[in-house]
């Protein structure tokens, strides 16, 4: 099995393997608090939270992380069959700096931060519930956007988190599009016996799917890079159909790379502050194909 086959198989378990949904009610005007309720792909709400309420909502999406019981001979635990993905769009001139969503819990079960506080959401947040049993659940604030806004404002900022090895790459502090709604990581393993030549199966090499906003243009994107100090990106290859174009680059810093047809996959050449070499393969498409964002009535 190629590289190709391989990042398609993720894509699809990305995007099928999870379900988007959300219920919404209540009033949107800008000073009503507006609930949802988190539901899984069965469209059973999540028994912890009860509701999650902030003024202002327009559409909500939610993405629950399935396990996988036999990938690449991980256990069910490494892949995360509690943790969620939120999506949200505000109405137009909500302030994303400062919001204090109210959480509603289920009796026993507790959330870190606590339901109330004030968070700045043009950043990546992340709550940890404990529930009842003890055991833990992650909720994470995937993309939160503004009617109206520029994408410039919708810019929307993710780590690169690798699924197999539940890290956090130490290059890229962050990579940030408007529109993303889901970063999904692969951080491909070394096989030693995996057709005689373990170096095809190079941890330095990334596999990285996006799902975008409904009515993203992803033809046209222009991601920009956070890099870690020492980090260069040395060369940019942008596949269309069988042919590959390479430009050679010197980007450090926050680094804004132009545009690209995400829809192809780009792969980005990192130098790291070591001198070793991380190759970063990125796909986008359109979410809104897959159906409304309320969809479980």
């Amino acid at each position: 099995m190629n590289r190709k086959t391989i990042k398609i198989l993720a894509l699809i378990a990305l995007l099928t393997g999870g379900g988007f949904a959300c219920t919404k009610d209540g009033n949107t005007d800008d000073d009503k608090m507006v609930s949802i309720k988190i539901l899984n792909p069965s469209c059973e709400a999540d028994p912890y939270i009860v509701s999650f309420a902030l003024p202002g909502i327009v559409e909500a999406r939610c993405y629950q992380s399935p396990p996988y019981h036999s990938y690449r001979g991980f256990p069910p635990e490494e892949w995360g069959p509690n943790d969620w993905s939120i999506h949200l769009v505000m109405k137009k001139g909500t302030d994303r700096t400062k919001l204090a969503p109210v959480i509603t819990l289920a009796p026993g079960a507790t959330i870190t931060p606590e339901s109330g506080t004030v968070l700045d959401f043009t950043k990546n947040i992340e709550w940890t519930l404990k529930t009842p049993d003890g055991s833990t659940a992650k909720y994470y604030m995937a993309s939160i956007f503004v009617e109206g806004d520029t994408d410039k404002a919708n810019m929307v900022s993710v780590k690169i988190h690798s699924r197999n090895t539940d890290t956090v790459d130490p290059n890229i502090v962050s990579f940030s599009l408007p529109g993303i709604v889901i970063a999904t990581s692969f951080e491909y393993l070394p096989y030693p016996n995996y057709g005689g030549v373990p170096e095809l199966w190079s941890p330095h090499v990334w596999s990285i799917s996006l799902a975008m906003a409904k009515g993203t243009d992803c033809t046209k994107i222009s991601p920009i890079f956070n890099l870690a100090p020492g980090v260069r990106i040395t060369e940019i290859i942008h596949s269309i159909g069988d042919q590959y174009f390479s430009k050679q680059v010197n980007y450090s810093g926050i680094a804004e790379v132009g545009e690209f047809d995400f829809t192809k996959q780009v792969e980005f050449l990192l130098i790291t502050s070591d001198g070793s070499t991380v190759s970063y393969h990125f796909l986008a498409i359109d979410i809104g194909a897959l159906g409304p964002y309320v969809n479980c009535p």
